[in-house]
């Protein structure tokens, strides 16, 4: 099926084809950025959530209805942002919303929080994961405090130093979103028995990433006055291969532990860096991916893909699982989705994400991730799921 691709005067807006369901659509709005910082992981999650809802539609749809994914590309621009909200609630009225970028997240929150509708976003700020303070904001992965802390604790069992404490620093893009989890990770790291060294920050991330060279004097003075055993990098995937790339030239000691956006198909050439990712990388072997490699073979057999595509077809999936759990009488109803989305328990969706459980209480739908590690040029598994418990 050829996708139809409309270009508006101030945004871009893709929509699925029809595929004979002869239902009412059940739209839902996404906003993903095709450009920017996020631009390389945000085309392979959209392209996931298409490829997801045409799976779908091929087969039941949601209870008999086409799924119909109305995607934007997130630019970052306030009042095309904006726009392009106002005409998912007010014209299309979904029942729910995607939006992959935290920073558009923030922004839009008194929006949607108004407008009661359940919102998913790709990386969940702790702070929203409060459902008395956020009671429409959901995700399907871990929140980055989480990830931070689960990270800590493989750090604290698996270092192999056992003498002293285990010495981390935290390297990562200055701005809110690279440094909110960052108080309470120390904290936690602490009572684990592990030293925190100064951070380094680097501030200016609208420059190319290759030009990102110019960070690594004030870090390696840093490596080298501390001398640490692991440093926590939180940045992108493309930012964090420029800086390894670079890094790697000074045959340093210390070992790298990337975040969950940093640690990517990106990131293949060097081996020995791990990533704490709860998303299972593509191709890997497990239930859930079967359906990925079907229609990967079917209608791309030529492209190539990372984990933020597999993200975006998990994100599908889970979604279509609420929608269809709150359908009611013929109609959908935003309060029946958020509803919905607060009783998944141990959902599972074949290993591409933790099981997943959301309540009225806790919107985190997962508190555990497993560890990678770069090897021979792939992304392998280095642990199972490391749980932190709620």
């Amino acid at each position: 099926m050829k996708k139809i691709y409309i270009f508006l005067p101030i945004f871009l807006l893709l929509v699925l084809p029809g595929s004979g369901l002869s239902e009412p659509l059940v739209k839902v709005g996404a906003l993903i950025p095709y450009t920017g910082r996020w631009g390389d992981s945000g085309r392979e999650s959209a392209k996931g959530m298409l490829d997801a809802a045409k799976w779908i539609n091929q087969r039941e749809g949601v209870f008999g209805r086409r799924l119909e994914i109305i995607l934007f590309d997130d630019t970052s621009q306030p009042a095309e942002t904006i726009a392009a909200y106002r005409k998912l609630n007010e014209t299309d009225r979904i029942p729910l919303l995607y939006i992959y970028s935290s920073e558009t997240a923030l922004a839009l929150v008194p929006h949607f929080h108004f407008d009661r509708i359940p919102t998913f976003i790709s990386s969940l700020p702790s702070q929203f994961a409060n459902p008395s303070k956020y009671p429409y904001v959901f995700s399907i992965t871990p929140t980055p405090l989480d990830l931070a802390k689960i990270a800590m604790n493989f750090i604290s069992d698996k270092s192999g130093i056992k003498l002293r404490k285990p010495k981390v620093i935290f390297v990562g893009s200055s701005d809110h979103f690279g440094r909110h989890f960052l108080d309470e990770t120390k904290e936690y790291a602490k009572v684990l028995g592990i030293d925190i060294g100064p951070d380094v920050w680097i501030s200016d991330l609208s420059q190319p990433a290759e030009k990102i060279a110019k960070y690594v004097p004030p870090l390696l003075a840093t490596i080298n006055a501390y001398n640490p055993d692991f440093a926590y990098l939180s940045l992108t995937s493309k930012e964090a291969s420029a800086l390894l790339q670079e890094i790697r030239k000074l045959d340093l000691k210390t070992k790298w532990i990337c975040n969950m956006r940093a640690f990517d198909e990106n990131l293949m050439p060097f081996d020995g860096v791990f990533g704490v990712q709860p998303i299972s990388p593509f191709g890997e072997d497990v239930p859930g991916m079967a359906g990925i490699k079907e229609a990967h073979q079917r209608w791309h057999p030529f492209d190539s893909h990372t984990l933020s595509y597999v993200e975006g077809w998990a994100t599908a999936q889970v979604i279509s699982v609420a929608l269809g759990k709150s359908l009611f009488e013929q109609r959908f109803s935003r309060e029946r989705v958020r509803l919905a989305l607060e009783g998944f328990k141990d959902f599972v969706t074949g290993g591409l994400t933790p099981p997943l459980t959301i309540t009225s209480r806790d919107h985190r739908p997962s508190v555990e991730s497993r560890i990678f590690v770069i090897k021979d040029g792939k992304l392998s598994r280095y642990t199972g799921f490391i749980s932190l418990g709620r």
